[in-house]
C-alpha cells in the first residue's frame, strides 16, 4: 500500500509541475525506493495511461513519444497481454493527435522493433497494421 502512495504522489508531482521532463517521468514509472507488487503494478499502469491522456490532450507529441520509449522496461513487469493493450493504447493516443510530427512512422517502426526484441508477436502484428496505416496516409498526404 505505501507504494501504492508513493506512485500516486509521483503522478501529483507530475500534474503540478506542468512540463514534462524525462528524469521525472521515469521516477513516476520506476520508483526506486518501491518493490514491485500486484496492486502497485495496476496502480502504475492507470497513472501511466492518465499521464499519456494529459500530454495527448496538451498537444505534447514528442513528449508523448519520448514516454512511450521510457516505459519499455517497465512493460516486462506485466503479462504480454497488458502490455500490448498498454502499448496499443499509447500508440494510438499519440496517432489520434494528428500533430504531424514526422515522428508517427519512427515511432511504430521503433515500437516494432522492441516488440520483434522482446517477442511479442501479436503485439508486432497490430503495430504492423499501425505502420502500414500510417505510412499509407504520410503518402496519400504527400503525392
Amino acid at each position: 500500500m505505501a507504494g501504492a502512495a508513493a506512485v500516486l504522489n509521483g503522478r501529483d508531482v507530475l500534474a503540478y509541475h506542468g512540463n514534462f521532463n524525462v528524469d521525472i517521468a521515469k521516477q513516476f514509472v520506476f520508483p526506486k525506493d518501491v518493490q514491485p507488487d500486484e496492486e502497485l503494478i495496476r496502480v502504475k499502469e492507470q497513472n501511466l495511461l492518465d499521464l499519456a491522456k494529459t500530454l495527448a490532450d496538451s498537444g505534447k507529441a514528442k513528449e508523448l513519444a519520448t514516454l512511450i520509449k521510457v516505459t519499455r522496461p517497465f512493460l516486462g513487469l506485466v503479462s504480454k497481454a497488458k502490455a500490448t493493450k498498454l502499448v496499443r493504447t499509447l500508440v494510438d493516443l499519440f496517432l489520434d493527435m494528428e500533430a504531424s510530427t514526422g515522428l508517427e512512422v519512427e515511432l511504430c517502426l521503433e515500437c516494432i522493433e522492441w516488440a520483434k526484441q522482446e517477442k511479442r508477436n501479436y503485439l508486432r502484428q497490430a503495430l504492423e497494421v499501425t505502420h502500414a496505416q500510417e505510412s499509407n496516409k504520410k503518402c496519400n498526404e504527400h503525392p
